[in-house]
């Protein structure tokens, strides 16, 4: 490990904190888990998963033993997320009311975003990935989780910010950032550590700011976090971010008693020596002006195939869905009613599908997403041998009425399916089947 490195750690931690950093990077990381959309009691009847509550985070529970837990049945059906323990910190910082327009600008791989979608159901996320491969990464996260109202786009800071000019009330920046708080985890962390990469992190930290200002309303909160320890990264970030006229908010006492103080008043640090890795973290409020939206209305344009869309809803769904729109060639239950036209997005809030030849094609987000709404439901027991045929993209057979339909196992959908005469032909996708999503 880099001995600049070392030294900085020396001077920020003191003498007997510092030794016990040392000793903690020979220990295991920690573990953990939130569930989603499941009863505890349930979910740890059916997994035999050894839980232990983490008091910061509704969902969060610790893994206590090593056992691999990726290809469990019920990952794939959206039922958990890995995440480990001190990411879960920034969005607990603030308490959402369940209405927020919400802003996740660095949002890959999707664990803050899942859990900023927990906390508003009535609320919209937008959940933004520059690049572009890792955008696909958080938009096949979202949907396996099984949520209608994110928007995934693959955007700029500053792409975003001339179409949601003063829209937001809460915007989560997790920067970029020189990854010092993942040295125990990660070999890239403890090798490609410089201080150039730090002046790097910094800077364009400060660029990204500057973007995440102009989305926010007056009054609406910004959490800032990082994952790693360098003042130049974090401090120095959040006083930066006071002088465009924000101030600082106290974090709820169960953080306070789960974190250690940060370099300056409001601001929390979580070190290998407690039950995490390195997350620095800290929620403003921002007190200036901002400039008014003027987002226009998504009217689309004219679609000779979207009854075909309508009509597949009526004859299978036991709902009435009004609002639908084309986006390229796919079609999307919005969860913003308004023209991002000029954004790259990889998702408008639930994807439909697409129509082929007069036909409607279902893709595994509709299933998802309004799969408890489907007419033709197949309930399996967690323990049915086959959702394991299922999962590998084979045909089954099982009784159904025919048509589209959904498998469902504990209250949660796994996916689509066509039945004919019991035969159920297999709508898992290709990329999903057989995949080992290990922690």
């Amino acid at each position: 490990m880099n001995n600049i490195y070392l030294e900085r750690m020396r001077k920020l931690l003191g003498e007997e904190m510092y030794e016990a950093y040392l000793k903690a990077l020979e220990q295991s990381p920690s573990r953990s888990i939130r569930l989603n959309k499941i009863e505890y009691d349930k979910f740890v009847a059916d997994t035999n998963m050894p839980l232990e509550k983490i008091k910061y985070d509704i969902d969060g529970y610790y893994l206590n033993n090593d056992q691999k837990y990726g290809n469990s049945i019920y990952h794939h059906l959206g039922a958990f997320y890995f995440q480990e323990p001190s990411a879960m910190l920034p969005v607990n910082l603030y308490k959402f009311k369940g209405d927020e327009m919400v802003l996740d600008l660095c949002a890959s791989p999707g664990g803050k975003s899942s859990q900023i979608l927990r906390r508003i159901p009535n609320g919209v996320l937008v959940s933004n990935e520059i690049d572009k491969k890792r955008s696909e990464v958080l938009f096949s996260n979202l949907e396996r989780l099984g949520f209608k109202n994110a928007i995934v786009t693959n955007n700029s800071p500053a792409e975003l910010a001339k179409v949601f000019s003063g829209f937001f009330d809460v915007i989560l920046v997790d920067a970029p950032c020189s990854g010092e708080g993942m040295m125990r985890k990660e070999e890239v962390a403890r090798t490609g550590w410089t201080l150039e990469n730090i002046k790097v992190c910094h800077d364009r930290d400060i660029e990204i700011i500057n973007q995440a200002n102009k989305m926010l309303k007056q009054g609406g909160k910004l959490i800032y976090s990082t994952c790693t320890f360098a003042p130049e990264e974090d401090c120095d970030i959040v006083e930066y971010i006071k002088t465009l006229g924000y101030h600082t908010i106290k974090a709820p006492l169960e953080i306070i008693e789960s974190t250690y103080k940060g370099l300056i008043e409001d601001t929390y640090r979580f070190y290998p020596m407690k039950r995490g890795e390195g997350q620095f973290a800290c929620l403003l409020e921002k007190d200036s002006e901002s400039l008014s939206s003027y987002l226009k209305t998504f009217k689309g344009k004219e679609d000779k195939d979207i009854n075909i869309v309508r009509k597949f809803i009526k004859d299978n769904l036991d709902i009435e869905i009004k609002n639908i729109i084309k986006y390229g060639s796919r079609y999307y239950v919005p969860a913003l009613p308004y023209d991002l036209s000029k954004l790259n997005i990889k998702n408008y809030g639930i994807e439909l599908g697409e129509v082929e030849n007069n036909r409607f094609v279902p893709f595994h987000d509709f299933f998802k997403a309004l799969g408890e709404h489907f007419k033709n439901i197949v309930e399996l027991d967690y323990n049915d041998p086959l959702i394991m045929h299922y999962l590998k993209g084979e045909e089954i057979v099982h009784e159904a009425l025919n048509g589209w339909g959904v498998i469902k196992v504990s209250g949660l959908v796994l996916g689509g399916f066509k039945a004919t005469n019991n035969h159920l032909k297999n709508h898992y996708p290709k990329g999903l089947r057989n995949m080992k999503l290990e922690d």
